[in-house]
């Protein structure tokens, strides 16, 4: 494995002179060595710097899954820039915030934006390139250009967060940030250049691109590249057919392949070692379904954008992971629990977990105040609340801001849906807390039901009385076919309160 913090297109011109004939990544048949994104890369970051390109400016991609995001998002680095991945979920109105926003001036993008980049364009929001022509266009990197050099700390991506509690923010991230956050990850789940990934969760996301690309070049591993999860047929037939030991997904995913019914031999025909998720809460009852059906140790893990995600994970050796927990910080990270006043909260006790560690980012860009409140003496205020237990696993009680306050109770909405879970008709449910008669907040459940079942707000209310406290019960219970999430399967309980909003609004 490659050991030191060099920077990241460093990282990957030392593996491409290492391994240069090795199958980095498989997409749609075909097959890219090391060597091959490397010289991607050199095309990208040639293209850049002849249209004049100076260190740290921003370019962002707008694309879906391809190998070319891969290698753009290494010659934007290679070239001196700092990289600013966009959602292709998000509207161009939204995109154009975040452009203006970061002062982005250079967009790489794929034909499947190219509807998003035509209104953008009317805009005036920035430059935009094809991928794919460019790198037609630019065989042979430019051999006069001189790139530009990096260090460990400068920055090299921008990440806006998902905005799901406001305003979405861009978490300024290191070379070192994302580095220290994958090598302390293959310390505890022990990659190899012998596994061979699946990544079809969207590369602008920290998870994926730590976990499912980061990590895979530092060992040498390789990657089965999808476009995205749809069809999940292609998921499937992927981990069969490039024989995928280790599979990266979030609980959406477990979820339905816990439930799907697969034939035996399928099961046969894997070569799993391993599972981990992550990006949201994976409820107790899918982790004991999935390794029930497919005898693979499926490992929870937890992150955050803001710490380059990766906070804690479930240790893998046998007997050691806690279902219901995240599992224990990454070597090298530091975890607290702490009250309002930020003084440390004593085992068992829900407080506001707090971070610190090499892959906590430098700051919001161009919002001092906010990184401030966020970043307190080298500590990461995560705005989650946790439990530490005795032997220091993390267990996730809910977003702090997600907090429901009933009579002057505290309510956290995670605690309440992962015991609906276990409700043999309850697919899916999400637990809101909405303002009523001006003052109080009043805690409403969605709730998403298996195909062919049935339930009652009675029966369901009955069913939480055996296990909850009273106060903790929700007051109405809404049904719907589907809950609102985001790209890595995050439910937006921002949109849930609109909805709520909309509909007392028509009655």
């Amino acid at each position: 494995m490659i050991q030191d913090l060099i920077p990241l297109d460093q990282i990957l011109k030392r593996r491409a002179a290492l391994t240069p004939r090795k199958t980095f990544i498989k997409f749609n048949g075909k097959k890219f060595r090391f060597r091959d994104i490397d010289h991607l890369a050199d095309v990208y970051a040639s293209f850049l710097l002849g249209r004049g390109m100076q260190k740290g400016d921003r370019v962002a991609i707008l694309c879906h899954n391809c190998p070319h995001y891969i290698a753009a998002y290494f010659g934007i680095i290679r070239a001196g820039g700092i990289v600013l991945p966009l959602n292709t979920l998000l509207t161009h109105e939204e995109i154009n915030f975040i452009l203006a926003d970061a002062g982005v001036a250079t967009c790489f993008y794929d034909g499947d934006c190219s509807g998003t980049v035509a209104k953008l364009r009317e805009a005036g929001s920035c430059s935009f390139f094809s991928l794919s022509e460019t790198a037609a266009a630019g065989l042979v990197p430019d051999s006069s250009v001189t790139f530009s050099r990096n260090s460990a700390d400068d920055v090299s991506t921008i990440l806006y967060t998902s905005g799901t509690t406001g305003r979405p923010k861009g978490a300024l991230l290191t070379h070192r940030n994302f580095i220290s956050n994958a090598l302390a990850a293959t310390a505890v789940i022990r990659v190899t250049n012998k596994d061979r990934f699946v990544v079809f969760l969207p590369l602008f996301h920290s998870f994926t691109y730590t976990v499912c690309v980061i990590l895979p070049l530092l060992s040498g591993a390789a990657i089965s590249l999808l476009p995205s999860v749809r069809p999940f047929s292609r998921v499937v037939k992927s981990l069969i057919v490039d024989r995928i030991t280790l599979f990266v997904a979030i609980p959406t995913v477990y979820k339905i392949l816990a439930e799907k019914d697969m034939p035996f031999f399928i099961k046969l025909l894997l070569n799993l070692r391993l599972c981990i998720s992550g990006a949201a809460p994976l409820p107790v009852r899918v982790i004991r379904e999935f390794e029930g059906a497919f005898k693979v140790p499926l490992l929870e893990g937890y992150g955050l954008t803001e710490a380059s995600p990766v906070v804690s994970i479930n240790p893998f050796e046998k007997g050691k992971n806690k279902p219901g927990t995240v599992g224990l910080p990454l070597p090298g990270v530091e975890v607290n629990v702490v009250d309002d006043n930020g003084l440390p909260l004593p085992p068992e006790t829900p407080g506001e977990l707090i971070v610190k560690g090499p892959s906590v980012m430098r700051g919001y860009l161009n919002r001092p105040e906010d990184t401030a409140k966020t970043i307190k003496d080298g500590w990461l205020y995560t705005g989650d609340i946790a439990a530490l237990d005795a032997d220091g696993y993390i267990r996730i009680i809910d977003r702090k801001k997600d907090m429901i306050i009933v009579d002057g109770l505290n309510v956290y909405p995670y605690e309440v849906e992962e015991v609906l879970y276990r409700h043999p008709s309850v697919k899916d449910c999400a637990m809101i807390g909405v303002l009523h008669d001006e003052e109080k907040e009043l805690p409403i459940m969605y709730v998403v039901l298996n195909d062919g079942k049935q339930a009652t707000p009675k029966a369901l209310r009955e069913f939480l009385s055996e296990h909850v406290a009273h106060y903790k019960i929700p007051r109405r219970f809404l049904f719907t076919d589907e809950l609102p999430r985001n790209a890595t399967g995050k439910i937006l309980k921002k949109e849930l309160r609109n909805w709520y909003a909309e509909k007392e609004v028509k009655h």
